[in-house]
């Protein structure tokens, strides 16, 4: 028995350093070419009752250092029942020639909403390039202008980066370190060409690749994977190329889930698209995340079985360390480095979150707001 452990405990270090290991060296893999190009681009959000957000969102776009003849908003109101069609129609009124509103009354049975929503303001989209962000984001002036020298000839996708805003709550800083850890797996697959994951608060898409694609059709049975999902079809479908932009200007901050109880609604609905994901990457996942707790239990066990204990805390201390340098190398684009200073706390929340929480997207009926 006790050998049969040692050789689980060993496989699980063998399996968690090669993935870390791949994401590490696809981070430092090389920095994106750029061209000069100044294509026109337009910005959709889909949007229900958010008017304590949509303000501060609609704000920050007009205030894109990007040309603004080349630039068009496109904003879905889908069934607000608040103050958000107030805020649009006001936006609208001063920049009449900035702004398309185009509101959602329906949607149809068995389609996603925030989908339908975002296929709705892409169909009324005028812009070569798409760019998606969410009501609760404020991107900064030059998230477009750096962004769209990223699009290359054969560049079909830029991926930004998306982290969460923390003042002096610790629950804010443990999200936020977290969310940079998601940074991570986002930007080490797509430096290698591997399209896992994104997040449609910070994407950035041809016109054409969504129509390459067919839009949202091949999806629209989950109710999230806007961002991920869409990305894997587009590996899957085309041959269009995959960026990630680690430049901290193109990133677009966003605030953490309030409580544990908001955070649990958020974590199921994006983990529920993962049900589609493809075998391997739902392999990858599930020995990743196995593998990490696999290393807790041994090194738990062996302080029952002091033999295995020095065992148990090499293997526990290498995969610390490169969990640090990870992190250490994402938090540093991100100029957060200081958050590594929860790193024992946020290894605890993550083998808890990807045990307890996570799994919470597979069962259960989940809703967009």
């Amino acid at each position: 028995m006790a050998e049969f452990i040692i050789l689980a405990a060993a496989l699980a270090i063998i399996v968690y350093i090669s993935i870390l290991l791949f994401l590490i060296t696809g981070l430092l893999r090389r920095e994106p070419e750029k061209c000069e190009r100044q294509p026109t681009v337009c910005v959709v959000i889909a949007v229900r009752n958010e008017e304590q957000n949509i303000g501060r969102c609609l704000r920050a776009l007009t205030q894109q250092s990007y040309s603004r003849s080349l630039m068009q908003i496109v904003v879905v109101d889908d069934r607000s029942t608040d103050h958000t069609s107030d805020f649009l129609n006001e936006y609208q009124s001063v920049h009449p020639d900035l702004f398309t509103i185009v509101k959602v009354s329906n949607t149809p049975d068995k389609t996603s909403p925030k989908k339908f929503a975002l296929s709705l303001g892409i169909a009324q989209a005028t812009g070569e390039i798409i760019f998606t962000t969410d009501a609760d984001c404020a991107p900064p002036p030059t998230w477009i202008a750096e962004t769209v020298p990223l699009f290359r000839e054969q560049v079909g996708v830029v991926i930004g980066l998306a982290p969460f805003e923390h003042n002096g709550r610790l629950w804010d800083k443990v999200l936020a370190l977290d969310n940079c850890a998601s940074a991570l797996v986002a930007a080490g697959a797509a430096n290698w060409g591997v399209g896992v994951t994104c997040t449609g608060r910070n994407l950035a898409y041809r016109k054409q690749v969504f129509v390459d694609v067919n839009g949202f059709s091949s999806i629209n049975h989950s109710l999230s994977g806007d961002d991920d999902l869409f990305l894997q079809q587009v590996k899957k479908q085309t041959n269009w190329h995959i960026e990630f932009s680690l430049n901290p200007d193109t990133a677009v901050y966003s605030q953490a889930a309030k409580n544990l109880s908001a955070y649990v609604a958020q974590r199921r609905r994006h983990v529920s698209a993962a049900k589609y994901f493809s075998r391997p990457f739902q392999l990858a996942y599930f020995l990743f995340n196995l593998s990490n707790l696999a290393l807790y239990v041994f090194l738990i066990w062996g302080f029952f079985k002091p033999a295995v204990l020095l065992l148990g805390v090499l293997f526990f201390n290498l995969k610390w360390l490169l969990d640090f340098v990870a992190l250490f190398l994402i938090t540093k684009r991100l100029q957060q480095s200081k958050l590594l200073r929860l790193l024992p706390l946020w290894e605890i929340f993550f083998v808890l979150n990807q045990t307890f929480i996570s799994p919470l997207g597979f069962i259960g009926k989940i809703k967009w707001k």
